[in-house]
């Protein structure tokens, strides 16, 4: 029994030799060259000369030679390649990049011996080319892989700004394509090389935090340096929560980072691999595992490389050597002028077979050579190296194309992905009536439910859509530019440095802000209009008919009028035509009578003035100059009455004369302004047009300054200026401030068309989710019914007044005259009444009835409408002779009254 495993051993080794002993097979020559310290790329490469001469592949099977580098040193890489060609090798596999020299290609080159390569280089000139004419590379191009890169980072990840980290000249080869997005610009693109910090990476981790303010981060090292760089980059916050890291290392997966990966890792990394053959779920799996099936399982680059590479030369191999027989060896000195006739064929070969004719099959996907021998056509997978989960594919024909296929990979998914849990993000503001307000009670609250208004809900409504938490960061204002220093302050200033994830409040998009941050779709459609002071209507006056004359120019009327009546009294008793006999019919009468008494002259003054006219006029040429002369006089008044009675009773309503833009412009009595550095001055500022220049010229001009700080200081300059002052302002903070201010109004139309938005850093991943979002608030009339809550709901009523238009005068401005009537008639009454009572005495003195008689007699005939005619007896007590005599007489004593 203790000889039982020798004795096994002897019989497998006997029956190995008789069986190559009988093979029959041609053997080809093939030799490597090795650093010492690729063993994993050696035993990939044993392991796949063992599978293709399993195959027996046309009665060839294939014997390797390898050679060893203890240095990179170019004279004895030429020994060793000029020793294997003397061994008769059919072809050399290497070396890896290590190599400083292509020495090996240029033998290879002129002994027509193929030369296979397996790893990244960089890009050959065109003399290289001519130089490297049997050389074939199986490993990614530079230029197409930039290109890959190219693509995931700004087609896919939308990147815009981003700092790019290198450790070798390949790997800046690698990001070529990368660093022409902006053309290095400096603001966008920061280019940094790890072997400027080899010191100590905390300076470079320090730059990218606190001066770049970088969430973004392109990393091309080792894989043995990547654990290392992540690790101290954790103590600067560089793999928190919305941090971006892209890994462009093909063997990232391979550098461990399982073993530092915790819930510090919040970040969300990506890297890319070579993509490799979905294994067949129906094939037989191995039941024990050997080290080289670790390798490949691995997907480390360079094994699985130098694997399809002789995969590659093998199936070649064979299908020229089975064409052209007999078997021809090549030559076996170095410096030989005659090359191998199959190696050329061979070579061409590999560049144009199909990865569905080689058996065993390709470790990688897309396996096609270009006609210089490089590989222009492969495949990268996208993947988290955090936790080895697969997202997406890059093809060269086809872009990028999520994974829908499900395989068995191993641990993916038995580590937990901290950078999927829930996020809270920052959300910066300040305040600003409606949209961000402190509550009445807010000392009853704590963090976020403190706050409230259009802002509060609108990031609300959407953490409930994309559930997600936040929290409030409460700055000073929006963000203004400052050219001199050339930088923003506010909400813009904290999403540059990342500080905060979305920037919400009345915040306007402009191109300036889009070059430094990013908006999602608006919320909110507005524009420009002017804010005025309206001054409260004056009080109507009850007596307004009155103000067309001043006070003293009534006095100076009636004084005027009172001293024409006695004039007209005094100058009628000397004038003889005045005088005339009491009865027409008498020729001779004894005495003479003057109708011009105080009476009669009152009422001609009055009715004159009142352009009434009179009943009796005067007979004199002096009289009548005088009567003529107070008609001038009453008409000028009258005439002068009338023009300016409808300004003075329509003067107390408010009537500006600004009634636009234009309007403001070319008056100098109200100045106006806006909120420096804010959107509205940048509208002013930029725009082409005539008169938004005129205004923003204007602006500038006045002294003390017409710019406020804010907008809440604008509002309160024009309350407080009561008219000399206009704030030119946002529409809907206007409407705003007019709904709950009744002092104030709005002048004009809109001007313009601007937009509010929420604000995030440049390239943010989370922008189109949050677009998304708001347009299906908006279909669901959310965001219209939040506008009316934080605009229509207050408690603020303002007094309406009746506007007029016109000639139209209310009934207050009217009133006085209505007064005056009243009180005429009212005066006209009372004196009837008493003149009625006074004469009921003469009656029953001289009807011989009591006074009771008298009243009820006279009143009952007065209210007897209908009846036209009084007789001269109404008192049914006394005879007819005494009523008539009573009549007589009474009608003489009236006639005696009356003179």
């Amino acid at each position: 029994m203790h000889f039982c495993p020798v004795y096994i051993y002897v019989i497998v080794l006997f029956k190995t030799i008789f069986a190559l002993a009988g093979d029959g097979r041609n053997e080809i020559t093939v030799g490597a060259i090795f650093y010492e310290n690729e063993k994993e790329i050696e035993l990939s490469f044993d392991q796949a000369f063992r599978e293709v001469n399993n195959l027996k592949f046309a009665e060839l099977r294939f014997v390797t030679i390898k050679r060893y580098m203890p240095t990179n040193d170019s004279f004895l890489l030429q020994q060793i390649t000029c020793e294997l060609i003397s061994n008769g090798v059919a072809a050399i596999f290497g070396p890896s990049s290590k190599a400083a020299s292509d020495i090996v290609a240029q033998i290879a080159n002129t002994t027509g011996i193929p030369h296979i390569e397996y790893d990244l280089k960089l890009e050959a000139t065109r003399q290289e080319h001519l130089n490297h004419q049997m050389s074939v590379n199986v490993a990614p191009t530079l230029s197409v892989l930039s290109r890959a890169y190219f693509e995931i980072i700004k087609m896919n990840y939308e990147w815009r700004t981003f700092t790019l980290i290198y450790e070798t000249p390949e790997g800046l080869a690698r990001l070529q394509d990368l660093m022409n997005i902006h053309a290095l610009n400096s603001d966008y693109v920061k280019l940094r090389n790890l072997a400027d910090y080899a010191g100590d990476y905390r300076v470079l981790w320090k730059e990218a935090d606190e001066t770049f303010h970088e969430h973004r981060i392109i990393l091309d090292c080792e894989p043995g340096t990547l654990k290392e760089l992540l690790k101290i980059s954790v103590d600067f916050k560089l793999q928190g929560p919305f941090r971006n890291w892209f890994l462009t290392h093909l063997d990232t997966h391979s550098s461990g980072l399982k073993d530092i990966y915790n819930e510090d890792f919040k970040a969300n990394i990506t890297s890319v691999r070579l993509k490799i053959v979905d294994p067949n779920p129906f094939e037989r799996k191995k039941t024990r595992i050997s080290r080289v099936d670790q390798i490949l399982g691995n997907q480390t680059m360079l094994p699985i490389l130098i694997y399809d590479a002789v995969v590659l030369f093998a199936n070649s191999a064979r299908n020229i050597i089975a064409a052209m027989q007999p078997y021809h060896p090549p030559n076996r000195h170095c410096g030989s002028p005659n090359p191998w006739m199959l190696g050329p064929f061979i070579v061409n070969e590999m560049k144009t077979i199909s990865e569905d004719d080689v058996e065993p099959h390709f470790k990688t996907e897309n396996m096609k050579l270009d006609e210089n021998g490089q590989r222009t056509q492969f495949n990268l997978e996208i993947y988290k190296p955090t936790v080895n989960e697969p997202l997406m594919v890059w093809t060269p024909d086809n872009g990028i194309k999520r994974r829908h296929i499900s395989l068995d990979l191993g641990d993916s998914g038995s580590t937990q992905d901290f950078s999927v849990q829930r996020k809270v993000y920052t959300v910066v503001t300040h305040y600003e009536e409606p949209y961000f307000m402190m509550k009445e009670d807010h000392e009853n609250f704590r963090g976020r439910e403190k706050y409230e208004g259009y802002a509060v809900d609108l990031i609300s409504k959407l953490s409930e859509l994309l559930e997600f938490d936040y929290e409030f960061m409460i700055v000073n204002g929006n963000g203004k530019y400052n050219p001199e220093t050339k930088q923003w302050d506010g909400i813009i200033r904290k999403l540059i440095d990342h500080h905060a994830q979305i920037g919400v409040c009345d915040l306007t998009i402009t191109q300036l802000r889009r070059s430094v941050v990013d908006f999602t779709v608006p919320f909110m459609q507005l524009g420009i209009s002017i804010l005025h002071y309206k001054s409260p209507p004056e009080p109507k006056n009850q007596f307004a008919f009155l103000e067309p004359f001043a006070v003293e120019v009534w006095i100076y009327m009636i004084f005027a009028q009172l001293v024409m009546t006695l004039a007209f009294v005094f100058i009628a008793r000397l004038s003889y035509r005045e005088w005339l006999p009491p009865n027409p019919a008498i020729q001779d009468p004894d005495e003479l009578e003057n109708i011009w008494n105080v009476n009669n002259s009152t009422w001609l003054m009055v009715g004159s003035i009142m352009q009434q006219g009179c009943d009796i006029l005067p007979r004199g040429p002096h009289m009548r100059i005088l009567t003529g002369m107070w008609w001038f006089f009453a008409l000028m008044m009258l005439s002068t009455y009338t023009a300016n009675l409808a300004a003075f009773l329509t003067s107390n309503k408010w009537q500006s004369s600004i009634k636009n833009l234009q309007g403001l412009i070319e008056q100098d009595e109200v100045k106006y302004g806006s909120m420096r550095g804010g959107s509205t001055s940048l509208f002013f500022s930029e725009s082409n047009e005539t008169d938004y220049q005129r205004a923003w010229n204007q602006m500038k001009d006045f002294n003390p300054s017409a710019f406020t700080t804010t907008n809440k200081e604008g509002v309160a300059r024009v309350r407080k200026e009561k008219g000399s002052y206009a704030f030119l302002m946002e529409t809907t903070s206007l409407t705003y401030n007019i709904e709950r201010n009744c002092d104030l109004t709005q002048i004009g139309e809109q001007i313009g068309e601007k937009h509010y938005g929420l604000a995030v850093p440049l390239g943010a991943d989370y922008r189109t989710n949050l677009s998304v979002s708001i347009l299906q608030l908006s279909e669901k009339g959310e965001l219209y019914k939040m506008k009316n809550k934080w605009w229509k709901n207050h408690n603020v009523t303002c007094d309406t007044f009746h506007e007029v238009d016109g000639d139209e005068l209310s009934i207050i401005e009217l009133g006085g005259v209505f007064l005056v009537l009243a009180g005429g008639v009212l005066t006209g009454v009372i004196l009837g009444i008493f003149e009625f009572l006074w004469n009921l005495q003469h009656v029953a003195v001289e009807e011989r009835v009591t006074p009771w008689q008298a009243l009820k007699a006279e009143l009952s005939f007065a209210l007897k409408f209908w009846v036209p005619k009084k007789p001269l007896r109404i008192s049914s007590s006394s005879d007819k002779s005494s009523s008539r005599r009573s009549s007589g007489s009474r009608q003489k004593s009236r006639s005696k009254t009356a003179t």
